[in-house]
């Protein structure tokens, strides 16, 4: 399955960094660039169902509405960094509608570079905005821009960034052919071939990460399970449960519980 992390949408001059063990994300998708880069071992990396081993003193820049993933093929401790674009908006200006021919980006002479981002404190805007310039000034140096071809999947995008928009109004498929242009029967079954959803479930994925996000806030305990559902665009407290459990394995009572107990041990 393929997510959209609605929470890397629609913010300005917002920068996230936290460094990873190991770690191993399934495909996604969001607005945001993403840049990552190995710490110690190696790291791996899908972008467009495509492989990359990014070695120290190497980094990946992830385009904004790129599928990726990471996986714990090799092992690596690394660092992942994802913020808005107006952080680099002579990149995209640049760039337009192309994609590097590889996203790797070579870093090896420039140690002090990935040190300066590593340390790099969110706050700090103007610096950041700054050392994202030189990586991209390295990534547009080292590789061919080609234009967007079918595999990107532009009509998904679309349909993915009006949903992730739209998730907690009542949409329907319908909705989405009628805003796009698409011809309601296309759009479901590239929809299904890309992501193995359906159009409700692909939906329900959606309000059941926005439910979490709530679940996981630090004024959750004073929520109603049926506050929750309702925020996220579902229309009754049975179907939101049963929607909870079949994507999470879990109820949401019991996700609330599970996030609480983690918190009062740390």
């Amino acid at each position: 399955m393929i997510f959209y992390q609605h929470e890397n949408f629609g913010k300005t001059y917002e920068y996230r960094s936290n460094p990873h063990t190991n770690w191993k994300v399934p495909p996604h998708i969001h607005e945001f660039s993403e840049i990552a880069f190995p710490l110690s071992g190696v790291m791996t990396v899908y972008i467009g169902g495509k492989k990359y081993e990014v070695h120290p003193g190497e980094l990946v820049f992830i385009l904004p509405n790129q599928i990726h993933e990471y996986t714990d093929e090799t092992a690596s401790a690394m660092r992942c960094a994802v913020f808005s674009n107006d952080h680099i908006p002579c990149f995209f200006q640049t760039v337009k509608d192309t994609v590097p021919a590889s996203p790797v980006v070579d870093l090896s002479d420039a140690p002090e570079l990935l040190r300066a981002i590593d340390t790099a404190a969110p706050t700090e805007t103007m610096k950041l905005c700054g050392l994202l310039h030189l990586v991209c000034d390295r990534l547009l140096k080292q590789n061919e821009f080609v234009p967007r071809t079918a595999g990107d999947h532009t009509m998904f995008h679309e349909a993915i960034r009006y949903i992730s928009e739209n998730f907690r109004q009542d949409i329907k498929l319908s909705d989405v052919a009628k805003k796009l242009g698409y011809h309601e029967k296309y759009l479901s079954g590239a929809l299904h071939a890309l992501t193995n959803m359906n159009f409700r479930t692909l939906l329900a994925s959606y309000r059941i990460s926005c439910a979490k996000e709530l679940l996981r806030a630090e004024s959750a305990r004073s929520l109603r399970i049926s506050d929750v559902a309702l925020q996220c665009g579902f229309s009754s407290i049975n179907t939101f449960h049963r929607a909870f459990r079949e994507i999470t394995g879990t109820t949401p009572k019991q996700y609330l519980a599970g996030k609480h107990a983690t918190k009062q041990t740390n």
